[in-house]
């Protein structure tokens, strides 16, 4: 047995390519969404949404979640999606029909014509009617052939440069991917890797896929979307285990789906232009270490998969905000529909970054508030006032029950005081105040060992240069941009740059976790980049404009050398970064696997592949007793078996407790052989020590041993064994 290759990965990607864009377009064609990129951005929403609700309710149900329920799910949405918009389209045609009766009767009311008019006037209709239907001349004109060299040039424009930044975006991840590392099959070895990889282990085997039963009973309410698409594909391929399916899973929202959302987002905020067309998803793939960032630490895949839709739930806000709320009834509903499903698809692959998205979406919210304040009281000053004091009582009523649960959890419990707010070492500041600005003015990540990444001069002096002519600028977009980008920057400030327990208020939403929040550092600068370049261009073009030059050459040459300069960043980007390259470097080590006999990282390439051979040694009902802190954790996501310690840390009952402490006096303690018996346990799997020895929390399996005379080995690799249990009572090994 070796580990696969990418090239074996490959139907995995596929199968989740599919599984994630094919329902989704349609329904969202059906909803009457429009163009490539829109369709393209919003059809993994879609498809998060459904598969997130759909796991939900499959389990009380006792349905298995698997393809054909999530297709059957898809099918029926679309049914629905297809009625409302038939009853929609008819009622359109019947407004027309009466709209058109109604002219008509005013037509006939006015008189009739004259008749020799009539007569002449049908006379021409007729000649008109016989040349149109004269058949034209086969033969190409000059005429002809220069509007289809046009023509295909405006294709071009149309839609070379999305094409273009998208497969540089896509092409950039995957193959620093492969650089760093070697087999998909790999994992990353650390406490929430675990978790993750486990759930979508036994998503692929049992079915069960809902958010409030994620794990049990490890963790029952967790978000799990993206762990859905992963066993989704790893279920297309027989044989493929949940490591290299939620690696394939990770490479499509990484390299296909997080650039389309940038370039939606951009789209919304910016139009249809050349330059941000192509540099918006360029740029995204290697922009303050994102997409691999959270990768490299704490493997957070729930949290990346929301990071990666939600500048699509941010677009679709400030297409409401700034547009659709004054565009009719029917389309400020509709917005909101797809509002509705954005925050749906983020909450179901994690809602913690739903509080990201309202903390950039901020300034667009209170401008449309004043805005939308100031029409209502134009329009009608007692609906005014009522909806005035309605929206005081209820931020009032918010603000009072947040109060209270804060007050609750942080000051008046010693559960957790607000002085002890923190999610793990992780979490803890890792620099002063004035470092970490200058740390986020410049996009410069850490890695996992709390390094700093090298800064990239382009893009970093693109986003300080953006600030400055966005504030010059001084519109209502720009304006909005950049206190979205401060609001970020502020709270990332107080993560990064200090302990005081003001920043643990300021923080408390976002686990005072500085990684998570600076993984939307591209959201926030890449449209402010972007904006401002298009601005200080249609400036400068206005510029040549007023000046009186003839025709359009000055402006033609200057938007072709503006292009040219936006194609050299963006390839200057993706292939000469350091920046990338320290990132790159970062989860390479993430993925390595440790040498023989070292017990850090958590597996070697041995305990790994004997993991993987546990399912034709150990039966499905058939109990393996291990450290889980010594990698065999993973045992679930790699060998398709349950552990009897399911993670690392848990609330342990006495059975669990008790074996932990005491299994090396098998011979010796009755209570030892009692729950062996008890609770089935026939293997035990020996795979060195913990990986972090000194952590407390692996106090309790100080009694983890192999004992000679009552176990026998029957499978190893390395220094990795596996023993089926003789004593006790439980016999040889059939």
């Amino acid at each position: 047995m070796e580990l696969s290759t990418w090239q074996q990965a490959v139907p995995l990607v596929v199968a989740v390519i599919l599984a994630i864009y094919v329902p989704g377009t349609l329904i969202a064609a059906a909803a009457g969404r429009r163009g490539t990129v829109e369709l393209a951005a919003l059809a993994p929403v879609v498809s998060l949404a459904i598969a997130g609700v759909g796991g939900v309710i499959a389990y009380p149900l006792g349905m298995r979640w698997e393809w054909w329920s999530y297709l059957m799910s898809c099918a029926l949405v679309l049914v629905v999606v297809l009625s409302i918009a038939g009853r929609r389209e008819a009622m359109r045609l019947m407004q027309r029909g009466l709209r058109h009766a109604e002219t008509a009767n005013r037509a006939s009311s006015a008189g009739s014509i004259d008749s020799a008019d009539s007569a002449q006037s049908g006379a021409a209709t007729d000649t008109l009617q016989a040349d149109s239907v004269r058949p034209a001349s086969k033969r190409p004109t000059p005429q002809t052939f220069a509007q289809c060299c046009r023509e295909v040039l405006r294709l071009c424009r149309f839609w070379l440069p999305a094409c273009a930044g998208v497969a540089l975006a896509a092409l950039t991840v995957t193959l620093r991917l492969m650089r760093a590392v070697p087999s998909p099959e790999q994992v990353t070895q650390n406490y929430d890797s675990v978790f993750h990889d486990n759930v979508v282990a036994r998503i692929m085997l049992t079915g069960q896929a809902s958010s409030l039963h994620a794990l049990p009973p490890i963790r029952e309410v967790y978000p799990i979307a993206f762990q859905q698409f992963a066993a989704l594909g790893g279920s297309a391929v027989p044989g493929a285990s949940a490591t290299t399916a939620i690696t394939a899973a990770w490479l499509v929202f990484a390299a296909l789906i997080w650039p389309i959302s940038i370039l939606y987002l951009v789209r919304v905020i910016c139009g249809r232009r050349v330059i941000s067309d192509f540099l918006a998803p360029a740029l995204s793939a290697v922009s303050a270490g994102f997409p691999f960032l959270l990768l490299d630490w704490g493997t957070l895949y729930s949290m990346f998969a929301a990071q990666v839709v939600a500048p699509v739930l941010l677009a679709l806000l400030w297409r409401w905000c700034r547009h659709d709320w004054k565009a009719g009834k029917a389309t400020a509903l509709d917005g909101l529909g797809w509002v509705a499903v954005g925050v749906i698809a983020v909450s179901f692959c994690h809602f913690r970054v739903t509080l990201t998205v309202i903390l950039l979406a901020l300034p667009l919210l209170l401008v449309w508030l004043v805005q939308a304040v100031g029409a209502l009281r134009r329009a009608n000053a007692k609906a005014f006032r009522i909806a005035l004091g309605a929206g005081v009582l209820a931020v009032v009523a918010v603000l009072a029950v947040g109060f209270k649960i804060f007050v609750n959890m942080y000051l008046r419990t010693n559960s957790r005081p607000i002085s002890g707010h923190l999610n793990g070492g992780p979490a803890l500041p890792t620099e002063d105040i004035p470092s970490a600005i200058k740390r986020f003015a410049l996009g410069v990540p850490i890695d996992s060992t709390d390094q700093r990444m090298a800064v990239f001069w382009p893009i970093a002096v693109l986003l300080i240069a953006a600030v400055v002519v966005a504030l010059l600028a001084h519109t209502q977009e720009s304006l909005i941009m950049v206190a979205s980008f401060a609001l970020l920057g502020f709270v990332f400030i107080s993560c990064a740059g200090t302990h005081a327990d003001w920043a643990k208020v300021v923080t408390a939403l976002w686990y005072k976790d500085q990684r998570r929040l600076f993984a939307a550092w591209p959201i926030a600068a890449l449209p402010l980049i972007c904006w401002s370049l298009l601005w200080l261009l249609d400036m400068a073009s206005s510029a040549l404009a007023r000046r009186g030059q003839s025709g359009r050459q000055p402006s033609l040459v200057l938007r072709s050398c503006a292009l040219a300069v936006a194609a050299i960043i963006g390839l200057l980007a993706c292939v000469a970064n350091p920046q990338a390259d320290g990132m790159q470097r970062a989860v390479g080590r993430t993925y390595a696997f440790a040498a023989n006999g070292s017990d850090d990282p958590m597996l070697s390439r041995d305990e790994y592949l004997l993991l993987g051979r546990l399912g034709s040694h150990v039966g499905e009902g058939e109990g393996v007793i291990s450290d889980p802190w010594n990698g065999s954790g993973f045992m679930l996501a790699i060998g398709r078996r349950t552990p009897y310690y399911a993670h690392l840390n848990m609330l342990w009952d006495y059975d669990h407790a008790y074996l932990a402490l005491h299994l090396g006096n098998m011979k010796t303690d009755p209570q030892v052989c009692e729950i062996i018996q008890r609770n089935n346990l026939h293997w035990y799997l020996d795979m060195g020590g913990s990986y972090a020895p000194g952590d407390p929390q692996h106090a309790i399996f100080a009694g983890m041993r192999p004992v000679a005379g009552v176990m026998q080995p029957v499978d190893h690799q390395g220094r990795a064994t596996l023993y089926w249990i003789t004593g006790c009572g439980m016999g040889s090994r059939p």
